[in-house]
């Protein structure tokens, strides 16, 4: 047990799943690597492929000269494979109306799917004015074979970049983003398989018009039959945030992730590493402060040019409350906010962290789609994996930080790449300002400005 590092680090007690052994994880690290695995584990599936799907540009080409999301879904269908999707309805959101990144539950997405002669299965699924938030790949769901791909990445031409973060045709803000996806075989792969089927079976719209293609009718699911055999050694458990009352399978809801980071921010002893592209929970920023207080290294990375969403949603108590947790840190030792970005010929392109990663103490790490923000954790639907497995969160913190801070973290202990990475960051500022080359791509910021 000790090994694993439930000890050092616990898991949280109120999650329907609990931490399960025998799995394989493996971090896909940037949307040009992590869709490149998923669209092969669709082309070499067997029986059937599920996603939910948060936000989607219809237009967009997946890497190897694939197609979009709609076409390697009717190929899945041709090929004879049980596809359903899980379309987010933004029913009254404020990101999601008259967006160009989602795919409601109307007459016009009917239009496209019956223009395309789909024939997969699809519902759409609602939460008032929050966010169907999960982005989650579900292949072979049930056989040995089974394989799920969890994460934060959207379905998007920018959200394709690969780890070098070459130059986007058409540069803004989301033209080019670094974000996080896992792969998970074994046990646990069978819990987002269970996740599937109560969102499927208990999706808002379901009977309504145009709230499920085909028009002629869709169908139910049944609970997993078993539990996918041991494939590996990692210890995984997934994570959701799900409301109250939302689905008759779990009426109580869950809000385990925000257990789970406050306690593993609570157990750090020598650093946390943070990917976000919201950082202003004031609750997870109130223990960091306390991290620090023990001496903890805390470097978290941000995008540059975030949504103005964030600046606007200042007038509201709950989210200024963040804003002057987070402008607190950056007062403190220890503490380190940097934004990536890229030197150009014309100037600098910022790259949007979209990620939601932790990193903690070489010990435990979480990837999903979970921002920290309240309404993350109390609000949007989402999933996180979090595993425990020393080798593997080594190798993912070397990773991560190898790619912020354009230097080889392999073999470096925890503290010491942390530190390494902050001090590139800062010295990046300075090359920034001097309209000079970056080493890799994190540029120190100020937290009392972040978003403003």
């Amino acid at each position: 047990m000790s090994s694993k590092g439930t000890e050092r680090i616990p898991a949280p007690s109120t999650g329907s799943f609990p931490p399960r052994d025998g799995n394989l994880v493996e971090p896909l690290v940037d949307g040009g690597v992590a869709f490149d695995r998923i669209a092969a584990a669709v082309e070499s599936a067997t029986s059937s492929v599920w996603v939910c799907v948060a936000f989607v540009e219809v237009d967009a080409g997946f890497p190897g000269g694939r197609g979009t999301f709609l076409d390697l879904m009717d190929g899945a269908a041709r090929w004879g494979l049980d596809v359903r999707v899980l379309f987010w309805h933004p029913e009254g959101s404020l990101t999601g109306g008259d967006a160009d990144d989602v795919f409601p539950g109307n007459e016009t997405s009917a239009q496209l799917l019956a223009e395309r002669a789909t024939t997969w299965q699809a519902r759409w699924d609602s939460v008032g004015r929050q966010c169907q938030h999960q982005k989650v790949w579900l292949v072979d769901a049930g056989t040995s074979d089974e394989v799920a791909f969890v994460g934060g990445i959207n379905i998007g031409a920018g959200s394709m970049s690969g780890p070098d973060h070459a130059e986007a045709p058409e540069p803004w803000r989301y033209g080019n983003i670094h974000d996080v996806h896992c792969l998970v075989r074994g046990p646990a792969a069978t819990d987002v398989h269970d996740n599937f089927t109560m969102r499927w079976n208990g999706a808002s719209e379901r009977g309504r018009v145009h709230g499920a293609w085909p028009p002629s009718g869709t169908d139910d699911l049944p609970p997993p039959a078993g539990r996918s055999e041991p494939v590996g050694t990692t210890r995984a458990q997934v994570i959701r945030s799900v409301l109250p009352g939302l689905y008759e399978a779990l009426p109580d809801g869950e809000n385990s992730v925000r257990e789970q980071y406050l306690a593993a921010v609570a157990a750090a002893r020598e650093y946390v590493y943070l990917e976000h592209q919201i950082l202003l929970s004031r609750a997870v920023l109130g223990v960091l402060g306390e991290a620090l207080d023990r001496g903890v290294r805390v470097m978290a990375m941000v995008p540059g040019d975030p949504m103005p969403v964030l600046a606007q949603a200042r007038v509201y108590p709950g989210v200024a409350a963040g804003f002057d947790a987070l402008a607190d840190l950056g007062g403190r030792e220890g503490f380190c906010l940097a934004a990536p970005a890229a030197r150009r010929q014309w100037g600098y392109e910022e790259v949007y962290v979209h990620s939601k990663v932790a990193v903690i103490d070489d010990v435990w790490a979480t990837i999903g789609s979970t921002n920290l923000i309240f309404t993350s954790f109390q609000g949007d639907t989402e999933m996180n994996v979090s595993f425990w497995d020393g080798d593997l969160v080594r190798g993912f913190r070397s990773r991560l930080v190898g790619e912020q801070g354009g230097f080889d973290a392999v073999g470096m202990s925890g503290v010491e790449a942390i530190d390494r990475l902050a001090g590139v960051a800062r010295a990046n500022a300075d090359r920034r300002a001097a309209d000079d080359v970056l080493q890799g791509f994190a540029c120190a910021i100020d937290p009392s400005t972040w978003a403003t």
